[in-house]
């Protein structure tokens, strides 16, 4: 545009035409430099209010390199993964710089099934998310499923197309159910009308040594403790039935009841690759005794208790000592939630629901040894 004006205007002036014809030429020129720096200033620029967001940001804080992976919980057949983009391994951050990836939140194949995670491993996991023939979770049970690398998972739906509610907005959590390894967090800004959260609050744990110092403080030897809830963390030296002298040294690992009980039905170890480290809580609370909730059906036994109960039963899973350790070890926000799941149905705190995409979360990774 602008060329061809100035040609024009030099082509005017070699035919001498009247002065007037010249200034309103020249009047186009400069309206036509202003019209087009005003698209270049604004082409592509999306405001920060009202836009929508459907990234999760992924720190990593541990102090060595990481690997991400994005798991489709949902599919009839699993797929194979690697790890994500920049997340192949995601490097550690060093004086505030770098160890910062961009995730983009995809849809799950059934959502109202099961959601997504993002697996934060030490290690590849190449024998269960992206094992090629039979890819899968990986198992802290299971020797040949991953079970000597240390990972943690955060678990995410995004644009759920079962229900209106969920449109331009994701689910997302941090369970503490099952096993976990790296102490990872929830940071959420521009929170705007959500209510679900507390702006610039970190929810989880940023530390596993105090989560371990909490399950101590609550087990025996301890005056009146009952209960062996200590006995969930991951032993120093694994032995087990199988491929015991395999395992790392040092392995950084708790297991929640649940998996615990799900694994070993009864009072004994049945699994052979789970380490008799864990036999005293099984023994201390057997998946069917009536320890934690009373009664004497099957109804209240502890593993359906743990599986079924919310906070408003009396009592509560909320109440043992596996939930006060993992209480005790974060912090809540202002209005009392920790965010972050203890037990199945612990959706008050554990969840954060149809969280409108302009709504910015960020995922810490904390070091595995403090």
């Amino acid at each position: 545009m602008q060329v061809y004006i100035c040609t024009l205007l030099i082509q005017l002036l070699k035919d001498k035409i009247l002065k007037k014809s010249i200034l309103i030429l020249s009047l186009l020129f400069v309206i036509s430099m202003t019209a087009c720096k005003k698209d270049k200033d604004t082409s592509g620029l999306i405001t920060e209010e009202g836009a929508n967001n459907n990234t999760i940001t992924i720190v990593n804080n541990s102090g060595k390199p990481v690997y991400v992976y994005d798991w489709d919980m949902s599919l009839d057949t699993a797929i194979a993964v690697s790890p994500v983009t920049g997340g192949n391994p995601l490097q550690s951050a060093e004086a505030g710089k770098g160890g910062t990836l961009l995730l983009t939140m995809q849809k799950a194949h059934r959502p109202s099934v099961a959601a997504r995670r993002i697996y934060i491993s030490d290690k590849e996991l190449n024998n269960s998310l992206n094992n090629k023939s039979k890819p899968a979770m990986p198992d802290p049970y299971n020797y040949h499923v991953d079970a000597t690398v240390q990972y943690s998972f955060v678990e995410y739906n995004y644009n759920d197309p079962s229900t209106h509610a969920s449109a331009n907005s994701y689910t997302i959590d941090l369970s503490y159910i099952d096993e976990y390894s790296y102490p990872v967090t929830l940071k959420f800004i521009n929170v705007g009308t959500y209510t679900g959260c507390v702006e610039g609050h970190e929810y989880g744990l940023t530390s596993i040594l105090k989560v371990k110092e909490e399950l101590k403080s609550l087990s025996p030897p301890v005056n009146g403790a009952a209960y062996a809830w200590d006995a969930l963390i991951w032993p120093e030296i694994v032995k087990c039935q199988w491929n015991s002298s395999s395992y790392p040294v040092g392995m950084v690992r708790i297991i929640g009841p649940n998996k615990v009980w799900s694994e070993n039905p009864g009072n004994s170890i049945t699994q052979p690759w789970v380490p008799d480290s864990y036999l005293p809580f099984i023994q201390s609370l057997p998946s069917k005794g009536n320890q934690l909730f009373g009664g004497q059906t099957d109804s209240t036994n502890n593993y359906n208790g743990w599986e079924y109960w919310n906070h408003t039963h009396n009592p509560s899973p909320s109440n043992t000592g596996y939930v006060k350790a993992l209480h005790a070890a974060a912090n809540k926000d202002k209005n009392g939630k920790y965010g972050f799941f203890c037990y199945p149905k612990d959706n008050t705190d554990g969840e954060f629901t149809y969280v409108p995409d302009s709504v910015n979360c960020t995922i810490t990774v904390y070091s595995l040894s403090d």
